[in-house]
């Protein structure tokens, strides 16, 4: 394709909610695998990036200059830059298509496609070389996989969704010649979990399979970032990285020679193989992002989460004992997590030594048992949408039955104060006190936006809510369908949830 002109854009943050955990990464890896793809495809096009987690703007590039314009979001990023996303509809050429790609993309197609002109909705490597390839040759597009457009006929089309094999794509270094010092560099070494985590949006996007790159095309590409960066330090992307011991051994002896530090995900009983997990420390595996969630067994089982949780403390004990951090989600806004257990579990997580615990409330995006037949915890109504923290887990995103939304943003603020204050007690090692000390730091970057976010909740919330504190369903859901009655009609039109096929591939 000579002559081309791309963009791949990054949306970030809205400045009044940073991502404040620790894991936040400079970037996210998902557009930079696109746009090295499809670079690697189209040698002869100009592929740029802008990348807004690092002050860059699509303002500062010459917008009427490109044909295509690819663009990265999660839901927060969408909602946060509404205005950004209007500017490159106004500058950019008539004749320049806009892909919208990510989570929001995937999950809310109709919202990204009010802005762009074809969403992708799991991996988009290939798909968005197919697209390109078909507008250039001036074919249709139904047979391009995995997209979301509005046909001729005004209804939402939804392409198959195609799972692929292996894959050897790896982050171009030219796309972070721009990159300040990096705090993470972030890569993918696996894609696909095989396991069925309810909240576990990752699955529909890339699938059950676990795939593996090769060990050695996993150096080539860190080597390649750290040349490039300097960076030595990388967040693994992977779903759960430690699937498959005997790729995580491979991993293990190829970095052996090298300085780098590591980051994955994982699951907890990764700890019962402590000779893999010092193994990989050798080679610089020394934090892992863990699937906990909770120490209750009713929350677990409500996730579908297929572990033991008597086996929990102890695991998380062998960890720290080992000088292995660990970071985890732990999730509220269960019916049955009262502001009780939300305080009992803030304090477990200090006695389970968990490093970086990120209190969290998940919410589904709506429609998605409507449009894809796939599974939803919480109904769509119950839903907040269309605000900055739309889907910004840190943030309550829903209507509890039980407790008003600012009472459980409430409770997520003050559940640091509990694990700061007991893990202080416990901790005794500096190193550990040292680390506790930089996350409360970084915790207390977010508290702002957090209490931004609960006076915004406690307006919201006066209409819903009995002065008992019982939520008035009935109302909320006739509101909600007085304004998003008609887009759900819109939405059943184009739904598959009858396609056996097309649930199969995109269901958990």
């Amino acid at each position: 394709m000579t002559g081309l002109n791309i963009l791949c854009v990054q949306l970030g943050f809205h400045e009044a909610y940073p991502d404040a955990s620790t894991l936040a990464t400079t970037y996210n890896d998902g557009i930079y695998y696109v746009a090295s793809f499809v670079q690697q495809e189209f040698p002869q096009a100009r592929v740029e990036m802008c990348q807004m987690f690092w002050g860059e703007k699509p303002e500062d590039f010459p917008l009427a200059d490109y044909d295509y314009i690819l663009i990265s979001a999660l839901a927060t990023h969408f909602w946060s830059n509404i205005e950004t996303l209007e500017l490159i509809q106004r500058h950019k050429r008539p004749d320049c298509v806009v892909v919208m790609g990510g989570p929001h993309a995937a999950f809310a197609p109709y919202e990204a496609l009010r802005y762009a002109d074809y969403a992708v909705t799991a991996e988009g490597e290939i798909p968005t070389v197919q697209l390109i390839t078909a507008l250039e040759a001036g074919q249709p597009v139904t047979d391009v996989d995995n997209l979301a457009y509005i046909g001729a006929d005004g209804e939402l089309t939804l392409n198959k969704v195609t799972r692929y094999g292996g894959f050897a794509n790896a982050i171009n270094p030219q796309f972070l010649t721009r990159a300040p010092k990096l705090h993470w560099a972030t890569v993918s070494m696996s894609r696909g979990c095989p396991f069925n985590c309810s909240f576990c949006y990752a699955i529909r996007l890339l699938g059950r399979r676990f795939r593996t790159k090769t060990a050695q095309d996993v150096r080539s590409e860190l080597d390649a970032i750290h040349e490039q960066t300097g960076c030595s330090r990388f967040y693994v992307t992977d779903l759960n990285f430690t699937t498959r011991k005997s790729y995580c051994r491979e991993i293990a002896e190829t970095f052996r020679d090298r300085d780098y530090k590591f980051i994955a995900m994982s699951r907890i009983n990764h700890a019962d193989d402590m000779d893999l997990v010092l193994d990989l420390k050798r080679s610089g595996f020394e934090e892992y992002c863990l699937g906990v969630e909770s120490e209750d067994p009713s929350v677990l089982q409500a996730f579908n989460k297929r572990v033991d949780p008597s086996e929990q403390t102890r695991r998380l004990v062998r960890f720290a004992e080992n000088d292995i951090a660990i970071h985890s989600a732990i999730i509220f806004g269960l019916d049955v997590q009262d502001r009780q257990a939300i305080e009992s579990t803030a304090y477990w997580c200090a006695e389970a030594r968990i490093m970086h615990p990120v209190f969290v409330c998940l919410a589904e995006y709506p429609f998605q048992d409507l449009l894809y037949g796939a599974r939803q915890d919480i109904e769509d109504h119950r839903i907040i949408m269309e605000v900055p923290t739309y889907q910004h887990y840190s943030f309550v995103g829903i209507f509890p039955r039980h407790m008003r939304p600012s009472e459980l943003q409430q409770g997520i603020l003050d559940s640091y104060g509990i694990f700061f204050k007991r893990a202080f007690e416990i901790e005794r090692r500096p190193q550990r006190r040292a680390r506790l000390k930089a996350y409360q730091r970084s915790v207390e970057c977010g508290r702002a936006g957090m209490e931004q976010h609960i006076r915004f909740l406690a307006e919201l919330e006066k209409p819903y809510y009995t002065s008992s504190g019982t939520l008035k369903e009935d109302l909320l859901k006739a509101d909600f369908d007085a304004r998003y009655g008609d887009l759900r009609t819109w939405l059943g039109r184009s739904s598959k949830r009858s396609d056996v096929e097309f649930v199969k591939g995109y269901a958990r």
